[in-house]
């Protein structure tokens, strides 16, 4: 069977992991980690500091996103890098099995027209950019703050908030959990047509 593919992205602190962390633990989806594929800091695209910027589409290895995808989409099983931030590197992989529905979700997802044109629903999660910041600050108190600023927020600005034209669908993230997940659920079902 066809596996059923959904992209979920927005800008960083949007709560996109926390929508598929919640999905994935009702058992409704498999999760698919677009983090995986973030470049190892060797390979990163480097501000003129000569630190890596981990906010540009070129600091992921798109083409092995698309070949993985490819492969899940077709039926076949893949083998999942485990990505360490802590070692900005791959420590090993995993078996990955396809499954009927496959969630992916991650910042640069819609940035490369043949990884956006596998999804067969796109959701956009929108929420302002300084409750992004906040809510990143929740999970990630020591985050360089300077480096969002001056980084992060003009990247997302440049390479993924006009990508929000390709989603199907646009869910409001200033809701509670319940009330987010709900929005996703409303947002699939209308797509297939289903009457809950």
């Amino acid at each position: 069977m066809r596996p059923f593919f959904i992209g979920l992205t927005g800008i960083s602190g949007a709560g996109k992991s926390t929508i598929a962390d919640h999905l994935e633990a009702q058992g409704g989806v498999k999760r698919f980690r677009f983090d995986s594929y973030y470049k190892t800091e060797v390979d990163c695209p480097k501000l003129e500091s000569g630190l890596p910027n981990w906010d540009l589409p070129k600091s992921l290895y798109l083409e092995e996103v698309y070949d993985a995808l490819l492969n899940l989409k077709g039926g076949n099983s893949i083998f999942l890098p485990i990505y360490n931030r802590g070692k900005n590197s791959r420590t090993g992989s995993v078996l990955y099995n396809p499954s009927p529905v496959i969630f992916v979700e991650g910042l640069h997802i819609f940035s490369n027209e043949n990884i956006r044109n596998l999804f067969d629903l796109r959701l956009w999660l929108d929420v302002p950019e300084d409750v992004a910041l906040k809510r990143r600050l929740k999970r990630q108190p020591n985050y360089n703050t300077d480096y969002h600023w001056s980084v992060a927020v003009p990247a997302h600005r440049e390479h993924v908030v006009p990508l929000k034209k390709h989603a199907h669908s646009i869910i409001d993230g200033m809701g509670s959990i319940v009330d987010v997940t709900n929005a996703v659920d409303a947002a699939v079902y209308n797509f297939l047509g289903v009457t809950v």
